[in-house]
């Protein structure tokens, strides 16, 4: 019991920090959140034993980290194409093991364009993960695809300063 509280626990860390990082004002912002957010995300689906979720969870801290030094975002994002397709062969296990996969790309693209369409972008993402989440018993997850979800739509329609990158 304790241990499911404790992984539970990382995740709903994981939850404050991405949700934090949306109401940044500059896509730089965004990013530095994401990847402090992954890390605790990649700990609580590895505890959970969600491992197509903790590949995918990892190349994005990789991969938003890029984001983050560089002004090459959209090569960045061309150059994971690959690599997802040949994560997505050699790693299927069923629709389910694909979902996160297909919500890392949506996620990417939009974080490669800007601060409007990454929203965007994380509320398809984030869809996907509910039900990935279902799946694989992430508790912390379904709350936080829920917050998260309410809170992009809110960010849609606040101010649009801000989503400029």
């Amino acid at each position: 019991m304790f241990n499911m509280l404790f992984i539970q626990l990382l995740g709903l860390i994981a939850f404050v920090l991405l949700f934090i990082s949306y109401f940044k004002e500059d896509i730089d912002g965004v990013l530095l959140m994401q990847v402090i957010s992954g890390i605790f995300y990649a700990l609580h689906y590895y505890f959970l034993g969600a491992y197509s979720s903790l590949f995918v969870i990892i190349f994005e801290l990789i991969r938003d980290y890029s984001y983050y030094r560089t002004d090459l975002d959209r090569y960045i994002f061309i150059g994971t194409i690959p690599i997802y397709l040949i994560y997505a062969v050699f790693m299927f296990d069923g629709v389910i093991s694909l979902l996160p996969i297909v919500s890392s790309v949506i996620d990417g693209y939009g974080l490669a364009i800007s601060k409007k369409t990454a929203v965007i972008g994380a509320m398809i993402s984030e869809t996907l993960w509910f039900v990935y989440d279902l799946s694989c018993l992430s508790y912390a997850g379904v709350i936080s695809e829920i917050f998260l979800i309410g809170s992009y739509i809110f960010v849609l329609f606040k101010d649009s300063k801000g989503f400029s990158k």
